[in-house]
């Protein structure tokens, strides 16, 4: 037996005692909307962004137009916002969206423990949108917050499972694009959107007449 197969056979003969996966946590169930929106709006703050609770699209419009009143170009996939926005169903080249100063897109969910947003590329109008824009926006219903990637996962599985979701491409955005490379200090939009705003949509506040 040459040295290599004794060292393979020893490491095979010294295997730890078989043990079971650990039960993944129940969280989701455990948590109101009300937690996992505050839970999700608070992470969203410490890692650069900001979130909104908002009762509809004309008060998304106000919040847009207060802080982004310099933009140029905006581009949205919500036809709500047609009157704001560009609202195109396409684009054939990225090239044309190069100045894009900000892109209002509608996401599947959020998930609470990460702040972070799953949008799929019917959602993106064009991959690079997301990524290319000065300044990113997502639009997502307030129930629609998970707890943890565990559930976001099993989420994706059943919208999947039920022909809802179908795409290429997908991801999780969490706030905008940061690094702390360079002598450990954190630069926000260092190759990406330089902001991330989230408006969760609650449909309590729209049914007792809130703007």
């Amino acid at each position: 037996m040459s040295s290599r197969d004794r060292i393979l056979d020893t490491v095979k003969r010294n295997q730890p005692d078989h043990r079971e996966l650990p039960a993944v946590p129940g969280s989701a169930g455990e948590k109101t909307d009300a937690d996992l929106a505050k839970q999700f709006t608070g992470m969203l703050e410490t890692i650069g962004g900001t979130a909104y609770i908002v009762s509809g699209y004309g008060r998304i419009i106000s919040i847009l137009k207060e802080f982004f009143h310099d933009a140029r170009r905006i581009v949205s996939n919500c036809p709500e916002l047609s009157g704001y926005a560009e609202t195109p169903v396409q684009f054939d080249d990225a090239h044309l969206l190069e100045n894009v100063d900000l892109a209002v897109l509608r996401a599947h969910f959020g998930v609470a423990e990460n702040a972070s947003c799953w949008i799929t590329e019917d959602l993106m109008i064009e991959r690079a949108l997301p990524f290319i824009a000065q300044h990113l926006a997502l639009i997502i219903q307030k129930k629609d917050i998970v707890a943890d990637m565990h559930a976001a996962y099993q989420r994706i599985a059943e919208m999947e499972q039920s022909g809802k979701a179908s795409y290429g491409f997908a991801t999780f955005i969490a706030g905008p694009s940061k690094t702390a490379d360079i002598e450990q200090s954190l630069v926000l939009g260092a190759h990406g959107p330089r902001s991330m705003t989230v408006f969760l949509l609650d449909e309590e506040m729209s049914d007792a007449g809130f703007f």
